[in-house]
């Protein structure tokens, strides 16, 4: 592949368009994600020493909050568009958290106490389809990582710490004018930690395991 093919690429990669399409398939996959998880009507516990509901409400406000944060830095370096009014954005986050508490909030804790064997709702995908979603996100998210990298280059500085080469400066450098964009696009990693989680926890997913129905296995 010539230089100028790896460029033309590169080009098409870093769009402000296609960023901005990414990033919004993203949410929406998350938001359906959090729909069609069946562990969130788990009356056990997770690692917060929450009820999966909350345990999942907290865990989806945290990624939703990741992403807005992304929706900031995109507005700040490369506007949606100028026709839009001044944070346009905010309504659509407003919306967006509601929805994601009305889910939580029509979801009723079940359980497979005295052989209940409630059926799930009929709107759950099965398994591997549940995983399909988290592995397209999971996609999307070293996309949207590796586009803040190469959009916001490498800055080269005199010092040659491994520190500086592989961390501080990445994404512009950690410099005073920088600093906002710089932490917003490496919290891109904490974004993919918390993918590898929801993928672990779909991926071993079994009924008993959450105390669930196990017409739930499916």
């Amino acid at each position: 592949m010539s230089d100028n093919s790896v460029k033309d690429f590169i080009d098409i990669f870093i769009n402000p368009t296609f960023r901005w399409i990414i990033l919004g398939i993203t949410i929406i996959l998350t938001v359906l994600a959090y729909l069609q998880e069946p562990i969130r009507f788990s009356g056990n516990k997770g690692f917060l020493g929450l009820k999966y509901r909350a345990h999942y409400f907290v865990l989806i406000c945290f990624t939703l909050f990741l992403y807005f944060f992304n929706v900031l830095g995109l507005e700040f370096t490369i506007p949606f568009s100028k026709d839009m009014p001044f944070m346009w954005y905010i309504p659509l986050i407003i919306i967006i958290y509601a929805i994601i508490t009305d889910i939580t909030m029509q979801s009723k804790i079940v359980d497979n106490k005295d052989g209940n064997l409630e059926a799930p709702p009929s709107y759950l995908l099965p398994k591997k389809y549940r995983l399909m979603i988290y592995y397209f996100i999971i996609i999307f998210d070293i996309i949207i990582f590796v586009q803040g990298l190469l959009y916001a280059g490498i800055v080269p500085q005199f010092k040659t710490t491994i520190l500086h080469q592989f961390f501080l400066n990445r994404f512009g450098g950690f410099t005073p004018q920088n600093k906002v964009m710089f932490i917003i696009s490496w919290l891109g990693m904490a974004g993919l930690a918390m993918d590898a989680y929801m993928i672990k926890n779909q991926y071993g997913f079994t009924a008993c395991r959450y105390g669930l129905p196990e017409s739930w296995n499916f």
